[in-house]
């Protein structure tokens, strides 16, 4: 097993630069901190590399797996990883593509139209894994879900289901809409009208703030509000998310 104890290691150098959502583009890889994370990855994504600062399972699965790993100083995961007090391993995982499929087989889907909190979008991505979803796609405009704290909140469900980013986040709904997909908008000028239960059905969420475009919502064939009882003005995205998709799912 290889041993690194300097941060200055030119590995470590390029593993720290992936802090950074342009250098992850660049380099097409990611870290996945912490152990279920690492297992995750081992389990069902394209593993580079593992670090570990002592024995632990993920450690031992990668030279199981004849994966590349590496016995590192406790400095040098906290140098990798963006946790103030991470656990002993991480991953390195190479990205997956990114493009939109032409066409999609049926299922759930969920679009995020600039939703700008990492851990928003690693939430939402673990709660369209829970309820099966068929696949996820951002627009440009959104948070990485590559990010320390989206592959965090995620809990390993970026590694479980396609995610797709999209520069032109509305000609990809359209084709979805033109092939028969069924769009759901969160939308507070909604109404509560049960979701029909369709092949293909994408829910739809906007920005934490300002929610979805005007010519996104106008695209949806239903805008759902969720009713609230209390005197909060609106649901935190990855928890009006949840709701919309196991509505979805139940058809209620």
């Amino acid at each position: 097993m290889e041993e690194i104890t300097s941060t200055k290691n030119p590995y470590i150098k390029e593993l720290r630069s992936l802090k950074e959502r342009k250098n992850r583009r660049a380099l097409g890889k990611f870290i996945a901190e912490g152990e279920k994370c690492a297992l995750e990855a081992l389990h069902y994504g394209q593993v580079e590399s593992v670090l570990a600062a002592e024995d632990s399972p993920a450690a031992r699965e990668a030279l199981e797996r004849g994966v590349h790993t590496i016995r590192v100083s406790r400095a040098v995961l906290e140098a990798v990883c963006e946790a103030r007090h991470p656990q002993p391993s991480l991953a390195v995982v190479r990205q997956k593509a990114e493009t939109p499929p032409e066409e999609t087989p049926p299922g759930i889907y969920v679009a995020l139209e600039n939703v700008s909190d990492p851990q928003n979008v690693g939430t939402i991505i673990r709660t369209a894994d829970a309820v099966g979803a068929a696949g996820i796609l951002l627009s440009r405009g959104s948070a990485d879900y590559t990010g320390p704290k989206a592959v965090r909140a995620a809990m390993g469900s970026v590694f479980h289901l396609p995610i797709w980013v999209s520069e032109d986040f509305s000609a990809v709904l359209k084709k979805w809409k033109d092939q028969g997909m069924f769009l759901v908008a969160g939308h507070l000028k909604g109404g509560e009208a049960p979701i029909p239960e369709k092949p293909r059905l994408c829910v739809l969420i906007g920005n934490e703030a300002d929610g979805l475009l005007d010519e996104t919502s106008q695209m949806a064939d239903l805008l759902y509000k969720i009713p609230i009882y209390g005197r909060a003005e609106s649901l935190n995205a990855a928890v009006a998310a949840g709701i919309l998709l196991y509505r979805a799912r139940t058809g209620r």
